[in-house]
């Protein structure tokens, strides 16, 4: 069997370069690549020490996975917050049908609650309904009525619409305070009633409206 002579290069520490002979039979596969390995080892002594040479094996690659969004529900109606020109929109229509149901003409008005009949077109039907056939308000200053219907005296509401404590709005409904300052007119002068009148009003939209649907004192 023919003999041969096979020379490996390395490195030093000192970047020398040496030959080493290895002298002998001629082997098998298996001893030639651990020759290999140890000529890969000298060479490149780093890589076989921290392992980041390449190998036979297979390289896993570990991937970080993409940041998921927690779910959201898609709100409801009558639980959604009302925009703001939605809000603007139902304390308006609070203000003008408070305004014309607190608004008394005693010289020609039977009650106060003719009132209501004018407040009409703000008030929804159920609420109308029980309030323009009551025979009288809860509240109101009606002991001086007989008095300003004879004066011919008109009682004018100047309502404030304020939101203190006022249940969350949604898009069906917003709850709202309601302060009532009346003024009232007549041949002898001008004069402030005291107290003013508070009210808790309820609105509530009916398709492209909203209707008062509640006054309470």
């Amino acid at each position: 069997m023919k003999k041969y002579t096979t020379h490996v290069v390395h490195r030093t520490s000192r970047n020398e370069l040496i030959t080493l002979k290895i002298n002998g039979l001629a082997v098998g596969v298996p001893a030639l690549l651990a020759v290999s390995v140890i000529a890969y080892s000298h060479l490149f002594p780093q890589e076989a020490i921290d392992g980041s040479a390449p190998d036979n094996t297979s390289t896993i690659i570990s991937r970080t996975a993409a940041p998921t969004r927690a779910a959201t529900s898609s709100p409801t109606v009558g639980e959604t917050a009302t925009p703001a020109s939605a809000t603007h929109a139902a304390e308006n229509a609070a203000r003008q049908g408070l305004t014309t149901v607190f608004t008394w003409y005693p010289g020609i008005d039977t009650t106060q609650n003719d009132a209501y009949g004018r407040a009409r077109d703000w008030l929804t039907d159920s609420f109308a309904a029980r309030m323009i056939k009551d025979a009288r308000t809860e509240r109101g200053p009606s002991v001086q009525w007989a008095q300003w219907a004879e004066q011919q005296a008109k009682v004018i509401a100047d309502v404030s619409i304020e939101c203190s404590g006022c249940p969350t709005d949604t898009v069906t409904a917003i709850h709202r305070v309601a302060t009532i300052e009346h003024t009232v007119v007549s041949s002898s002068g001008t004069t402030t009633t005291e107290p003013h009148t508070t009210v808790w009003v309820t609105v509530v939209r009916e398709r492209d409206r909203w209707l008062i649907d509640d006054i309470r004192y």
